[in-house]
Parts: structure tokens; C-alpha cells; sequence
């Protein structure tokens, strides 16, 4: 693995910090969701998600990108997985906030990092200079003492940390642009999404069915 000494690579470190600053405020948003369960909050991500995605997409002109994910059965199986992969990773840890399992999700981050060194040189043949064992090991030791003070087998953090490391590495050997690559993910899932959400509405059971049941009544 390379120090990050480059110009993207530290751009990449940016991206990083950023994402998991995001999602370290996910918690509050799902939390004010309380009322919807899991599975219909991942449909409305999944379909929105979708449907921006396709926007930004026409803005950029990539449709033949998109168009050409699909363009043998090898790379659709390689985004099947990648799309159970992600929606395995969603779906728990929106369940884990709502369940109010906040910590197990939270360090199923802090195993992240270190199953993704894990899973490169496993399938991708890395390896680590000295300083950088080093750092992974101390790490390591800090995860441990985490799994110790939570007093559990910490099956969410690890199913959360393996279903994300595993999503990275099928996206890495996909080889495709993340936004477009995301779009053929949710463009995967949406019928499913829409399907939930139309079907919860249509029997007043979801908490976007209010209107459709009481136009039904």
C-alpha cells in the first residue's frame, strides 16, 4: 500500500474524512425516523437515491456508462453482488440505530479499516511497510479493547464492517465511476424499493400510505 504522498491520494484522504463525518451524523437523522422501520426507509433511500442519481448522471452525460454496465452477465453479477453487498450494509445499520444499537454500528466502522487491509491482501496481493503493520496492529488493539468494553460477540459490527469492505472490494474489481456504478446499484434495487413503498401505501400500512388509504376509504 502507498503513503499517501500524491495529490489524489490526499484528495482521497478529504473524501474519506468526509464521508464518515457524514455518516457519524446519519444517527440523528434516522433517529428523528423512528417511526418508519428499516425496510421502508431503505426503499425510500434506494428510490430516491436512484432518481437523483439518474439526474446528476443526464447532467453529465454518462448514460453509455451506465448502459454499458449492463452489457454482459459477468458484470451484472458483479454488481448483483456488489448491490446485495451495500443494501446488506444498509439495511443493518439502520436497523442497528433505530434499535438503538448505535455503538455496535459505530464500531462496526472502526473494524472497517482494518477488514479492508484485511481483504487487499487477501484478494489483491498488498502489503504493509513496517510503520504501517505497525499502525494497523495498534489499531487492531484499540478495536479489541472496544469489543471487550461492549461485553458482547459483536456480530452487527461485524456484519456491518464485512458486508461494507466486501461492497469495496467487488466495486474495485468492477472498475466503474462510483456515481454511475451507484446508479446501476439502485437502479437494481428500485423496482423492489418502489414495489414496498407502493404496496405499504396501497394498505395504509407504510407512513407514506396515508394518502392512498384514505382516498381507498
Amino acid at each position: 500500500m502507498q503513503a499517501p504522498s500524491s495529490p489524489d491520494a490526499r484528495r482521497g484522504l478529504v473524501y474519506a474524512f468526509a464521508a464518515y463525518g457524514a455518516w457519524g451524523v446519519f444517527p440523528l437523522y434516522f433517529k428523528a425516523l423512528r417511526a418508519v422501520d428499516a425496510p421502508e426507509i431503505l426503499a425510500h433511500r434506494v428510490a430516491w437515491s436512484a432518481v437523483f442519481l439518474a439526474g446528476v448522471v443526464t447532467v453529465q452525460r454518462r448514460w453509455k456508462e451506465f448502459v454499458r454496465a449492463f452489457g454482459t452477465l459477468r458484470s451484472v453479477g458483479t454488481y448483483a453482488l456488489s448491490t446485495a453487498f451495500v443494501t446488506t450494509n444498509w439495511l443493518f445499520y439502520i436497523w442497528a440505530v433505530l434499535a438503538d444499537h448505535v455503538l455496535d454500528a459505530s464500531l462496526g466502522y472502526f473494524m472497517n479499516p482494518l477488514v479492508n487491509v484485511l481483504l487487499g491482501a487477501m484478494f489483491l496481493r498488498e502489503s504493509l511497510r513496517p510503520r504501517q503493520a505497525m499502525a494497523v496492529a495498534l489499531a487492531a488493539l484499540g478495536v479489541l479493547l472496544l469489543v471487550l468494553r461492549v461485553g458482547h460477540f459483536p456480530w452487527l459490527a461485524l456484519t456491518l464492517a464485512f458486508s461494507f469492505g466486501s461492497y469495496g472490494l467487488v466495486r474495485k474489481w468492477a472498475g466503474i465511476d462510483p456515481v454511475v456504478g451507484l446508479l446501476v446499484e439502485t437502479s437494481l434495487l428500485a423496482p423492489l424499493a418502489a414495489g414496498l413503498i407502493a404496496w405499504r401505501a396501497w394498505r395504509g400500512t407504510g407512513r407514506t400510505g396515508c394518502c392512498l388509504s384514505s382516498r381507498r376509504r
